[in-house]
């Protein structure tokens, strides 16, 4: 009951009660915290100096050599986020298993974790005001009480949350794909409405133009200018044909002449069409000066997007009228999809 009530308290302090420096937040939140914990204060060295000239606000002895924890505190309302850079080199140098960095009102518990950048190797963010739910102190326990790191189950614990993030990563990166896919198939879709719609407008003005001359004849005819009667020789009545709205938050379109200039595919360069595998059968060269790919079946010029949804109806791996995400169906010879390529460019500009 001592326990709760200690942690409770912790968990209400004010920041008048804790006051502005990363000492205050030191002294009155961790040192307190890591007390509960099983930690005496002999054990807590403060200011330890890393190998490589660092400074830790507190370094925990007597801890096994696996199990090394280190901690940095920050001004009551400092942005954590500043600092992330800082504690990654903290815990490389001291090879450390789980960095603690926290400020006022937060708490965040790291571990480097296998093939995951260290920023996203954030086990738990805790809210200092949560501390006293007893689910978040059980995950404070399991992971920096003593006996925790004494008896090395703290291992176990950080393993199974490695799975759970690595889990969510991938679920993640799923989601994307599954949307980035679906958002690209309606780019390539408003794309070709663009292209229909660019000649719809060629063929208005051509018509208008056409118009214009039949009617200028007849009057040239009886030797009267049509200047003259300063009548309009177009409909009025016209509805202006804008641009379609493009997907908001949509990556920037490249175009293959960008992808020549930036030396990663040639103009006339061959590509292959790609579903799953190559289908080495399903060839078509860049014409860059025109964006488009000549397509090899039948020599003739299409979109990117336009020949893969052709293609892919035709393999019979499509079943419906929805465009598709050209750039993801043709890679060069040497395995390169178009939109990796893509991607290089837009990372570079």
């Amino acid at each position: 009951m001592e326990i709760k009530q200690a942690i409770d308290r912790i968990a209400k302090l004010k920041e008048s009660d804790i006051g502005p420096t990363e000492e205050n937040v030191k002294q009155k939140v961790i040192v307190p915290l890591l007390e509960l914990l099983g930690h005496k204060r002999e054990n807590l060295e403060f200011e330890y100096h890393t190998k490589k000239g660092g400074k830790i606000d507190i370094f925990i002895r007597n801890v096994p050599s696996d199990c090394k924890i280190i901690i940095d505190t920050k001004n009551y309302n400092e942005n954590l986020n500043d600092y992330i850079e800082q504690i990654k080199n903290y815990t490389f140098d001291e090879n450390a298993l789980l960095t603690v960095i926290a400020n006022g009102t937060e708490i965040r518990i790291y571990s480097p974790l296998r093939g995951v950048a260290f920023e996203r190797s954030l086990l738990y963010s805790i809210k200092r005001q949560d501390l006293s739910k007893e689910s978040i102190w059980m995950i404070l326990s399991n992971l920096l009480h003593n006996d925790n790191l004494q008896n090395r189950s703290v291992l176990n614990k950080i393993d199974e949350r490695e799975r759970e993030i690595k889990d969510a990563m991938a679920n993640e990166e799923r989601l994307k794909q599954e949307y980035d896919n679906k958002i690209e198939g309606i780019d390539s879709d408003i794309e070709t409405k663009e292209e229909e719609i660019e000649q719809l407008k060629t063929e208005r003005e051509n018509l208008a133009k056409e118009a214009e001359a039949k009617v200028s004849k007849i009057w040239d005819d009886l030797s009267l200018p049509l200047d003259l009667f300063k009548i309009p020789t177009t409909p009025s009545r016209t509805t202006p044909v804008g641009p379609s709205p493009k997907y908001i938050g949509k990556a920037r379109k490249v175009a293959l002449q960008e992808l020549v200039d930036a030396g990663l595919v040639r103009n006339g360069q061959t590509l292959y069409f790609f579903h799953g595998r190559v289908f080495k059968d399903e060839q078509a060269e860049i014409v860059a000066n025109q964006n488009k790919l000549k397509y090899k079946g039948d020599g003739r010029l299409y979109s990117i997007s336009e020949i893969a949804k052709i293609i892919d109806i035709k393999l019979g791996l499509k079943h419906d009228e929805h465009g598709v995400a050209g750039p993801r169906y043709w890679q060069t010879e040497d395995g390169r999809l178009l939109h990796d390529l893509n991607e290089i460019v837009r990372r570079q500009g």
